[in-house]
């Protein structure tokens, strides 16, 4: 077993230079500074070293362990080991995952398509890092719904991330439902989308339980390209859980919306990081960035770092955060009309939460996204 470290990196690998010169996280790196990082690669794993599969062809892309099992129709899989990462990445983990994966998932969509990603890990004690890299062809709609089973997972820690390209006129949208407890593995997702001219990445992500997991991402949009994030996270006991972002117009006309909502229980903490930055050749782009937190307990703590980096003059931009409790007055109006308090504190939480979750559109998401709401809520209230 071994930690996780520059020691698991042959010192010929081209990513070796970059990783010594930048070198690994720790707790006053900054976009790790409240996700307690250094325990994480302190702790002695089993490095888990992905076997090619053949997989079966069905209705979703199935990742076991870091091996294609499954894959959708519409959908083309191979594995190479060349890829070229993103240099101007901030995260050293993203390059990390990049060294150490053994193999890299090229998953090619050539048609309209919408079918679930289905991540695997049974395999306790172990480090599991992967990459995948998604390109799309041009002109088309493609929906993804991301999901997470960590059965038997104790004490590992799965590395992995996605290098996404959108397309000429494509949409991509990108939905993350993830409901992870503290006795499954960890999990850092570092992450590049980008967005070519004309294409558009909806991103949505929606965090329940108790775990402790972050996801790191650079988007990248081009001319007449167009982002809208959202982030819904419900975190309790000492659950350690966000996302950091990073935006980058780099080119006239982009376009990004980012809103985030938090919800904290306990002495759970959330982290929400996100700059947006406005190029000096992004010429009447528009960008608004919104983060709201609400806090259930006196120890719950809730990071927010929104910010806006810009080199224009025309442009339009907003960005803006609050932290508080529950609204007073809402609760005393709900408590007049014959609500109990913690019926009522439920109504507001659910109705706090529910704006994000209609926001996808898809009926069908939508409920397995309530569902997986609602059965973290409730299972802290019994």
């Amino acid at each position: 077993m071994k930690a996780v470290n520059l020691d698991l990196v042959h010192t010929e690998h081209p990513l070796y230079a970059k990783l010594q010169s930048m070198g690994m996280p720790a707790n006053k790196t900054e976009q790790y500074r409240n996700f307690a990082i250094k325990p994480l690669l302190a702790q002695k794993y089993h490095f888990y070293n992905p076997e090619k599969s053949v997989p079966k062809e069905g209705e979703k892309l199935v990742i076991t362990n870091g091996s294609v099992s499954e894959f959708p129709a519409g959908v083309q899989v191979r594995y190479e080991s060349d890829f070229v990462c993103d240099n101007a990445h901030y995260d050293v983990l993203y390059f990390y995952s990049h060294a150490v994966s053994v193999q890299t998932i090229y998953v090619e969509v050539t048609r309209e398509s919408r079918f679930e990603l289905e991540h695997i890990c049974n395999q306790a004690e172990t480090f599991l890092p992967y990459r995948i890299v998604i390109s799309t062809a041009k002109n088309i709609h493609v929906e993804i719904f991301e999901t997470f089973r960590f059965d038997a997972s104790e004490q590992s820690f799965v590395l992995y991330g996605l290098d996404a390209f959108v397309n000429t006129d494509t949409t991509l949208r990108w939905i993350r439902n993830a409901s992870i407890n503290q006795a499954q593995a960890k999990l850092v997702g570092t992450h590049r989308f980008d967005v070519a001219r004309e294409g558009a990445l909806e991103l949505n992500t929606f965090d329940f339980g108790d775990a402790n997991a972050l996801h790191l991402y650079k988007i990248d949009l081009a001319e007449h390209a167009w982002s809208r994030a959202a982030h819904l996270l419900y975190a309790n006991t000492q659950a350690r859980s966000g996302n950091i972002i990073a935006i980058n117009h780099n080119e006239v006309y982009a376009k990004s919306a980012q809103e985030a909502r938090y919800i904290l229980v306990d002495e759970a903490v959330g982290i929400f990081d996100s700059k947006i930055r406005v190029d000096a050749g992004a010429q009447h782009s528009h960008a608004v960035q919104n983060s709201k937190a609400i806090l259930l307990s006196p120890h719950a703590h809730m990071y927010a770092k929104p910010q806006l980096e810009i080199y224009i003059d025309e442009l339009e931009a907003s960005h803006g955060a609050t932290i508080g409790e529950l609204d007073a007055d809402a609760l005393f109006y709900l408590n007049s009309r014959g609500i109990e308090a913690e019926e009522a504190r439920k109504i507001l939480v659910l109705a706090f939460a529910q704006s994000l979750i209609d926001s996808i559109g898809s009926s069908h998401y939508v409920e397995k996204i309530n569902q997986a709401f609602e059965a973290a809520y409730y299972k802290k209230e019994q």
